[in-house]
């Protein structure tokens, strides 16, 4: 009797009998409206069942005889065609997965399907596959924008060699970008302290305390505080300029910042150019010494401090027959030599410059004016001695510099000091050329 009643059971769940039966016509119409895509296949994957859902997001072939895997899933796509084999081939029960599959208009859509056995109550053999279907569509769509603009930026950013950081006040952990460790030195596997301290560590010394207290309101979403400039230990020891711009993308209900997202920028080459600029704009190009308005600065320094100081106007004598005589390459390596020499001792205690073609003068701190009258004769013995080639330029006739020096007083300008040490200068030509004029 039971052995009866098990084949009648198992007959009446033969795949050509997937009508649900009499008894099971709500349970039909639930699926029927359901939301998800539904059907249901024998186990030789032909379709006997398929829902509304199913059938407004999705196309199959009809036929009597073809199968699930035939033009349904996209035939290059190897991974769910072996899956559903082995579902089909009872080698395996279920199946999840994202896969393109064809929808109602005849295009490949994306789909999340769930793939699951129904079996028998009676025998526990397989009868149906039920494959559950949902369009996901919109979403790959929406995701493959998305990935798209942010390889898009990340190309960008990578290009102009932006690092990009992100902190999470949250967790207090950082991310960093490829580029970020690449100026850095930093391979891209290493693990880097997310801690302030050790970063600030790794800044210059002489920048550290100047940033910290922005760097803090920077954290806290504070105007005005979304630039810093500082310098930046390489992994190699030398030190890169950095331009870093923060600001906060998110907050907590009471304003407190939760993340903070910025770019950094190797900007040494630029402050190589703003410090060769600054350099040509203060500096004589062919003596390097400094040029007239920089002295000047320099001067109106001195005459605004305590410490006694004098300035000393040199004017080469007899410049011009070395230009006639040996050119004007010879002439232009005697005034080099003149600025070594005066580099030699006057500086750095001093100041010194080019004012004029064969003209230089010079600021020397010192509070005894013998002594300063000494410094002046060494340097005049030591212009006497520069060499052109094998050819001291002291030997041709009445060459050498004049001197006049001067006492600056806080009662001067720059314009009065220089004046009366170039009159000094004057009387010391007047003089025979060649000699040492000191004016109180």
């Amino acid at each position: 009797m039971v052995e009866a009643m098990t084949k009648v059971a198992a007959a009446s769940e033969d795949a050509g009998t997937f009508l649900f039966g009499r008894s099971y016509n709500i349970l039909r119409k639930i699926v029927d409206r359901a939301a998800i895509g539904m059907a249901v296949t024998g186990m030789d994957g032909v379709v006997v069942y398929t829902n509304n859902a199913f059938e407004r997001e999705f196309m199959l072939d009809r036929s009597a005889s073809a199968s699930m895997l035939h033009g349904f899933f996209d035939p290059m796509d190897a991974d769910v065609v072996s899956a559903l084999s082995d579902v089909f081939a009872g080698r395996s029960e279920s199946y999840e997965g994202e896969h393109l599959c064809r929808g109602r208009s005849g295009t490949m859509i994306w789909a999340l399907i769930a793939v699951s056995v129904l079996k028998s109550e009676a025998t526990g053999d397989p009868l149906y596959v039920i494959i559950q279907a949902g369009s996901i569509d919109r979403r790959k769509q929406v995701e493959h924008a998305l990935a798209e603009s942010e390889s898009r930026w990340h190309f960008a950013l990578e290009a102009a060699r932006q690092g990009v950081w992100d902190h999470s006040a949250r967790t207090g952990r950082m991310f960093y970008s490829p580029m970020w460790r690449i100026m850095r030195g930093i391979s891209l596997d290493e693990v880097v302290d997310d801690d302030q301290e050790a970063w600030l560590q790794r800044v210059h010394p002489d920048d550290r305390d100047r940033i910290r207290p922005s760097v803090t309101r920077q954290n806290k979403g504070e105007q005005g505080y979304d630039i810093l400039e500082y310098r930046e230990r390489h992994r190699d020891g030398h030190y890169i300029w950095i331009l870093s711009r923060g600001k906060p993308v998110e907050w907590d209900e009471d304003g407190n910042v939760l993340r903070t997202v910025g770019t950094d920028t190797d900007i040494t080459h630029l402050k190589e150019i703003e410090a060769r600029l600054a350099h040509a704009a203060s500096h004589d190009s062919l003596t390097q010494l400094a040029n007239r308005p920089s002295f000047q600065t320099s001067v109106e320094t001195a005459l605004a401090g305590p410490a006694s100081s004098y300035l000393m106007f040199l004017d080469l004598d007899h410049f011009k027959p070395i230009n006639d005589a040996l050119g004007h390459a010879a002439g232009d390596h005697v005034l080099v030599e003149v600025a070594r020499v005066l580099r030699q001792h006057i500086l750095p205690k001093g100041a010194a410059a080019r004012i004029g073609g064969d003209e230089f003068a010079v600021l020397l701190y010192h509070p005894d004016k013998t002594k300063v009258y000494e410094i002046a004769q060494t340097v005049s013995d030591a212009i006497r001695s520069i060499t052109v080639g094998h050819l001291p330029v002291g030997d041709l006739p009445t060459f050498g510099v004049s001197v006049g020096i001067v006492s600056l007083s806080s009662g001067m300008d720059f314009g009065t000091a220089l004046a009366r040490a170039d009159a000094a200068c004057y009387a010391a030509k007047r003089a025979g050329r060649g000699r040492i004029v000191m004016l109180d």
